[in-house]
């Protein structure tokens, strides 16, 4: 039996059904094992300054994410694959770009018709950045999933993560992104949006996370019925 194929055995699953499989620990020494996908997609730790004053600097969030989302991460790991869809703050722009390499590739944004009412003399935190890059033939999704943009409210503050982003918005990257029946890893999976959307369109996924509390979180998402 070959090293390669005893890491995949010795790799437990923290969760795992039908359509969906998580492991709880760090992406980078887990990918290695799971075998080929058809596209990633991930909310990775965004590369930003987490202050703020005021009204801001109370926001949950913002004492959440602080030491954490604020670091980024390298954007050389999505290259192992064929596709791939990532959100990204505007400072990480130019490296996931460079990131696509020789992949045709998109810049989508997610436009929030509520958004956070700050500005500290800057424009309004309205909208977040997806880049999507992808090998030829490999992009999907009907004439209108294709717009460059999908505008959608940000989520409540009820959600169970800092950064959890809405259902709708990972759904059509997702169609645009696979086809029913193939598989989307996402190493940063946090609360399990990406999951969950996969399983709700048909697809498989995988998800990594290294903290385990979101582990039990998208567990759980992941475990109720389809909804759509």
């Amino acid at each position: 039996m070959s090293a390669a194929h005893t890491e995949v055995q010795d790799l437990k699953p923290y969760y795992e059904d039908g359509a969906v499989t998580i492991y709880h620990g760090d992406c980078r020494e887990i990918l290695p094992s799971i075998g080929p996908v058809d596209f990633a997609l991930t909310d990775p730790p965004y590369e930003i300054v987490a202050t703020g004053g005021g009204i801001g600097r109370s926001r949950r969030y913002l004492h959440e994410i602080e030491g954490f989302t604020d670091c980024g991460f390298d954007a050389s790991l999505l290259a192992q694959f064929p596709s791939w869809a990532c959100f990204c703050s505007k400072a990480q722009l130019c490296d996931l770009i460079g990131a696509a390499g020789d992949r045709r590739w998109m810049l989508v944004t997610w436009n929030k018709p509520n958004p956070t009412p700050l500005v500290n003399g800057n424009y309004l935190p309205d909208t977040e950045y997806i880049v999507h890059a992808w090998a030829p033939g490999r992009l999907f999704g009907e004439y209108r999933d294709r717009a460059r943009f999908v505008v959608h409210p940000c989520g409540n503050a009820d959600t169970e993560h800092p950064n959890e982003k809405p259902l709708p918005v990972v759904a059509k990257i997702i169609k645009l992104g696979t086809q029913p029946g193939e598989t989307v890893v996402d190493p940063f999976m946090g609360s399990g949006t990406t999951l969950r959307a996969a399983k709700n369109l048909g697809r498989r996924a995988i998800g990594i996370e290294i903290e385990e509390r979101y582990c039990e979180i998208a567990a759980r998402r992941c475990a109720q019925e389809v909804l759509l």
